[in-house]
């Protein structure tokens, strides 16, 4: 084992994640001897997903480069799962770098805003479904569990159906990310993350890795050199790896 996230989409029992509840107030003193042992055995400390909290105990207790491995601009898009502007300075300082994330809804400030509001509305309808069970006479309404499981699931699929009506994020606007993050940390912090092997769908023009070559027709159309392209596409993660675990 190279490198590990602290945490996931879940909270655990040493580390808190940005997607759930808090139980440690960021990292908890084993939390501190596990990153001080990746350390020490060469194993690259990984902070997608983790809290804002637990994101700056790590960078106090942390004796090498570190890695977000696929997580994008909160400026640009205000998603918990991404980084804030002070994150990717502190990680510039650090040394370490931050791998942009594709995946629309961390992409796209619309879309997010969109499923943000339509998740809403599911889960109020939801309620009021169960709402209404509770109160109706016997007979006027079914309240099983089957049948309420049944109600939420149509509720679901077509709240899923709307969803895929919302316009995806493109190429150009996963290159915005790595332009702002570039102005902010520098162009040695900043690699790609794709998360293409857990997220359902990419941007427009970025729909798999067969697309990688369009990353760099969009920089080199920017103005980025090739040196700069080539530490961006790879040689800024590796860096980071090879301090941590050696060549």
């Amino acid at each position: 084992v190279r490198y590990i996230t602290l945490t996931h989409f879940n909270t655990n029992n040493w580390a808190d994640s940005s997607t759930d509840a808090a139980k440690n107030n960021g990292l908890s003193l084993f939390g501190v001897e596990v990153v001080k042992e990746m350390n020490k055995l060469g194993m690259v400390v990984d902070v997608s997903h983790v809290s804002d909290k637990t994101f700056w105990d790590t960078i106090e207790v942390v004796n090498k480069p570190l890695m977000a491995s696929h997580s994008s601009s909160w400026e640009i898009c205000k998603h918990p799962r991404n980084m804030k502007d002070d994150m990717l300075k502190a990680v510039a300082t650090n040394g370490g770098v931050v791998c942009v994330n594709f995946y629309p809804g961390f992409v796209g400030e619309e879309l997010r805003v969109a499923n943000e509001n339509l998740e809403n509305q599911m889960w109020a309808e939801i309620d009021d479904l169960e709402r209404f069970a509770k109160r109706s006479p016997s007979g006027h309404f079914d309240k099983s569990a089957e049948y309420l499981e049944k109600e939420k699931q149509n509720i679901t699929k077509r709240y899923e159906i709307i969803r895929k009506d919302i316009p995806l994020p493109t190429l150009s606007d996963v290159v915005d990310h790595i332009d702002h993050m570039v102005k902010v940390a520098g162009i040695d912090h900043v690699g790609l993350g794709s998360d293409f092997d857990g997220i359902p769908e990419g941007p427009v023009g970025l729909e798999d890795c067969t697309k990688f070559p369009s990353i760099t027709e969009e920089l080199m159309r920017r103005g980025y050199s090739d040196t700069d392209i080539q530490k961006i596409l790879g040689l800024n993660t590796m860096r980071v790896m090879e301090e941590n675990v050696g060549k």
